[in-house]
């Protein structure tokens, strides 16, 4: 049986992302898609692209390949400029359920500061917790709280790196 994916050139594809025809994005985030994993490379090259359509149409075919290979380049692109490109992290961040949380954690004790940084955290903390995907005994709505109100960074913080360590002891 022949991969459906054979012979097509990936670098064609990316380039194909930014093309202003709508359907030929799609056409090629769809086999961008359809490669998986293969193309999680050449998609992490768009991430920091200084067109905003091909940071869109990376993280857009990340999140639906849905690989963990994909969690550290959602987690650079919630600091984005633009919210769609934030609001596609965090999906992808979703959907990778628990191995997104440690290095979420890790990322708001690094940049507490950033109010983009505390708002995709906030998307994917809340949906993990209604979804019932955190780890038993996650303090979700102290954290949650805590993003909402930027002036407790230091009480976020604290909160956080202890969180973190409790995961760190359970993984161990």
């Amino acid at each position: 049986m022949r991969d459906k994916t054979e012979g097509i050139n990936l670098d064609r594809l990316i380039e194909d992302l930014g093309n202003d025809d709508g359907m030929k994005r799609k056409k090629a985030r769809k086999m961008l898609v359809n490669h998986g994993n293969q193309a999680i490379e050449a998609l992490t090259k768009l991430v920091d692209h200084p067109k905003h359509i091909y940071r869109w149409e990376a993280l857009k075919s990340l999140e639906e390949i849905g690989s963990p290979l994909s969690i550290p380049i959602f987690i650079r692109a919630l600091d984005d400029d633009h919210s769609d490109v934030r609001w596609l992290a965090a999906e992808g961040l979703i959907k990778g359920k628990r191995k997104s949380l440690k290095p979420l954690l890790e990322l708001i004790l690094e940049n507490s500061d950033s109010v983009f940084v505390l708002s995709g955290a906030h998307h994917v903390i809340h949906k993990l917790h209604s979804d019932n995907l955190l780890p038993e005994g996650f303090p979700a709505k102290k954290i949650l709280s805590l993003l909402k109100n930027p002036g407790w960074e230091e009480s976020l913080k604290i909160l956080v790196h202890q969180t973190l360590k409790e995961i760190k002891r359970e993984s161990d």
